[in-house]
């Protein structure tokens, strides 16, 4: 294939070809493992979050946890697995009088800013999980504390095979699909996230009003339409500054922010670093220096430069 995808040359001589395109909405969403942890704590023990962050799986090793996600409540024992949504408000304690030891990680299934764990329907708890599961929770924790380069790919690789364990096994874990009035905002913010949004010209787009929509969005997607519209913006921003040598106050502008002071903290506070930190970093990687082998043996470099940069 060259450079635009396009097929150059093909020997049409099959003998056999099973293809299948991966690239709706599920297929293109990425995974991603937050964290892995391995705690013990003692009686007196709770967390409480006004909105779940992202999905966490954990295995109980010892004693009994006390969880709340909305208003499910439940208790987990040894060796049953609590799996919280993101999302959704959560209290957690230590449900006994000794002390409650715990594995497990925090992940994502992301399209966009939608993080697509929320649309499965699991149970709070799993009180006869697999073997398997248990295994892959536990291998999971274990690999992302071991050291190597190869660590991340483990550990990550793990948790998405928990994950789809636990997906196949339950009967309950139907996937909710997302209603085609709210399909419609989110396609129509893909392709005006530039354009000046508010409330109400999303509701009108979903035929509904604004108070609707926004209960629709919170009960299906976990956060509200200009949630999304934000992060959705700042997702589009990021590609562009980090891909490209566009001036920051025209990705800015083109992304739906007004004011350049705006559009920095707004991506500060999604992405941890600012614009021009980002850029830099970016800039970095494009330069790099690889050191390449010739067929004589002489040793190479090859440096990847951008050229025309454009900075505020």
């Amino acid at each position: 294939m060259n450079q635009e995808g396009d097929v150059v040359w093909e020997n049409p001589d099959w003998i056999r070809q099973d293809h299948v395109d991966l690239d709706g909405l599920w297929e293109s969403a990425t995974f991603t493992l937050n964290e892995a942890y391995d705690v013990v704590v003692g009686p007196r023990w709770q967390l409480g979050l006004p909105a779940q962050p992202y999905g966490e799986i954990w295995l109980i090793r010892s004693g009994v946890c006390a969880v709340e996600l909305d208003e499910r409540r439940a208790l987990a024992s040894a060796g049953q697995v609590v799996i919280l949504r993101p999302g959704l408000r959560r209290m957690s304690a230590n449900g006994g009088s000794g002390t409650l030891a715990l594995v497990g990680f925090g992940c994502s299934l992301r399209s966009g800013p939608v993080d697509l764990l929320g649309r499965f329907d699991l149970p709070l708890v799993v009180t006869s999980p697999t073997s398997r599961v248990c295994s892959l929770i536990s291998q999971t924790v274990a690999a992302a504390q071991g050291s190597g380069p190869d660590r991340v790919f483990r550990a990550r690789a793990l948790a998405a095979l928990a994950v789809a364990e636990l997906v196949r096994d339950e009967p309950s874990a139907a996937i909710t699909e997302i209603r085609p009035e709210l399909r419609a905002v989110l396609a129509y913010i893909a392709s005006h996230y530039g354009d000046p949004l508010d409330l109400r010209a999303l509701a009108r787009v979903a035929h509904l009003s604004p108070k609707q929509l926004g209960r629709s969005f919170g009960a299906e997607l976990g956060l509200t339409p200009m949630t999304y519209l934000r992060r959705f913006r700042l997702d589009r921003a990021r590609e562009r500054v980090a891909g490209t040598d566009e001036p920051i106050s025209r990705i800015a502008h083109a992304c739906g922010f007004s004011e350049l002071a705006a559009f920095s903290r707004a991506f500060r506070r999604q992405h941890g670093v600012s614009p021009r930190t980002l850029r830099d970093h970016s800039r970095a990687l494009r330069t790099t220096v690889w050191p390449v082998r010739s067929s004589s043996g002489r040793t190479l470099s090859v440096a990847s430069s951008q050229e025309g940069r454009s900075d505020d």
